[in-house]
């Protein structure tokens, strides 16, 4: 499916002209009607609001439950600027004054426009359905995500290069229709308590998140499929947590599952720098109100049996919340794994990352992310693999309709081992990265930039402008001579791209 490149710029000039009118907000609107607590920002949702959360873990601002809310969470924004004069409690004063506790299905904010009108707060399947609504510790939602990226270099072999998740250029996508459910543990630090939860998509995204030995072992298509993310059973026992089966990795900043970013497009440290998935047990244990550390046994990356890779792995986590509701996040992930040496088909590999996230100015928040990653003889020569990269983020939150966010990445490949594997698992058959042996020996750098845009309560829009480039030697020549080999960008024949992409999601 092609469109004039004049009708899709047109297309986006209209959506971002015509929901001017609906960012003009009065203030006060982030606040909740039922307690008069502010809204809590995600950097994954950023219009998630006091129902239960889409990864279905605690608000930030309630502590770190685990690895993934201490790395991808920010703690919430309050709206000093809107009390009034006459009011003498300040905004900290009554952030203290409540002690909040973790809410799982309040009343959610309501949205209203620059006329007073109301919009009725986003539905989810939990608030339709009575057995929810008995169950309070149970969950189920999801959404659809659909997207279109304009190319205007037309590329011949119709991809935006080794950009994924929307890799298809000048071509409409399913990315994502996507369903969750489960059971939140929650003891209140005191007594044991049991839950678990499921997650599954169909969409084109499939092909991103496989897992050797399972959706390997049922998915036939080239471009649409199933995954399964998650299914695991946790167990609870006062600060102790402990979950068992098949979880999304808590490592970096972005995650699985296309509506908990802030952007459609993800960062080459998440893509091939990092796993998707693990299979085994993760324990997490709140040591204080502000520390939480985490350790388990893990089946190596994105992978599920021992049809591919019989080793077992390690994987720890620990997260550090500061008074100002900042907080460090590291995790470690130290196991065998695949190779690309005929003569050692699997070697030990030692892989970290490093989150910091800062809210700053009520409405503003910072995140600096480092990876990095080393793997002996991991070449088809024998050599050590080594990559990292650094990513920062800035988010800023005007209202309940709009919030803007820029991203600036740089990630290195210093062999050319990641971004010419089969991503997640070489051992999917329908997993994909960049398929031109032996790879880029180089550094990849981006740039997105864009709004995330509201406009109904169950309906998100996310138009972003992004610049890739690559400097370093052409695919398959070390050290290259002038234009051997190919490129990463328009088929082969660039070191660069520009991209404008958008794509709807509607939540349920």
């Amino acid at each position: 499916m092609r469109v004039s490149k004049w009708a899709m710029a047109a297309a986006i000039a209209g959506l971002l002209w015509g929901g001017r009118t609906l960012a003009q907000q009065p203030s006060g609107y982030g606040r909740n009607p039922a307690s008069g607590r502010a809204a809590t920002t995600t950097p994954m949702g950023f219009d998630t609001y006091y129902g239960e959360d889409p990864i279905g873990e605690a608000r930030a601002d309630d502590g770190p439950e685990g690895p993934i809310e201490g790395i991808r969470s920010v703690a919430a924004t309050f709206d000093c600027d809107d009390k009034d004069d006459d009011d003498e409690k300040t905004c900290k004063e009554k952030e203290e004054e409540e002690e909040p506790k973790c809410c799982r299905n309040c009343p959610t904010t309501l949205r209203t426009l620059g006329d007073n009108v109301e919009l009725a707060p986003a539905k989810k399947i939990t608030d339709r359905l009575t057995f929810f609504k008995n169950r309070p510790k149970w969950f189920a939602s999801g959404w659809l995500a659909q997207s279109y990226v304009w190319n205007p270099y037309n590329p011949s072999d119709r991809r935006n290069g080794p950009v994924t998740w929307t890799d298809q250029a000048n071509q409409y996508q399913l990315n994502e229709l996507y369903m969750y459910f489960g059971k939140n543990t929650d003891t209140e630090g005191d007594g044991w308590d049991v839950g678990g939860r499921v997650d599954l998509f169909y969409g084109s995204s499939y092909r991103w998140d496989t897992e050797a030995g399972l959706e390997s072992t049922f998915n036939t298509g080239k471009t649409y499929g199933l995954a399964i993310p998650q299914f695991y059973g946790e167990v609870a026992y006062n600060d102790l947590k402990v979950k068992v089966g098949h979880f999304i990795s808590p490592v970096g900043f972005y995650t699985v599952g296309t509506y908990m970013n802030f952007f459609n497009t993800i960062p080459y440290t998440y893509q091939y720098g990092e796993p998707f998935t693990h299979t085994g047990v993760l324990a997490n244990y709140q040591i204080t109100e502000k520390v939480n550390w985490g350790a388990g046994v893990i089946h190596g990356w994105d992978n599920f049996d021992n049809t591919f890779n019989k080793h077992a792995g390690y994987l720890g986590t620990l997260t550090i919340t500061g008074d100002n509701k900042d907080s460090l996040a590291w995790v470690q992930v130290y196991s065998l794994e695949p190779t690309h040496n005929a003569a050692q088909t699997f070697s030990t590999r030692y892989f970290q990352t490093l989150v910091y996230t800062r809210p700053f100015k009520e409405k503003w928040t910072y995140v600096a992310q480092s990876d990095f990653g080393v793997q002996g003889a991991a070449t088809s020569t024998g050599k050590t693999a080594r990559w990292y990269g650094f990513n920062q983020y800035l988010y800023w939150k005007k209202n309940d309709v709009w919030s803007w966010g820029i991203n600036a990445e740089w990630f290195r490949d210093e062999e050319g081992f990641r971004v010419n594997a089969a991503v997640p698992s070489p051992g999917s058959p329908f997993a994909q990265g960049w398929n031109g042996a032996p790879g880029f020996a180089g550094n990849f750098w981006q740039t997105t930039m864009g709004p995330r845009w509201t406009p109904l309560p169950n309906v998100t829009v996310r138009p972003n402008f992004r610049c890739d480039w690559y400097t370093g030697p052409n695919n398959g020549t070390f050290p290259p001579p002038s234009g051997a080999g190919p490129l990463p960008f328009d088929g082969g024949k660039k070191a660069f791209q520009q991209i404008l992409g958008t794509d709807v999601i509607v939540t349920f």
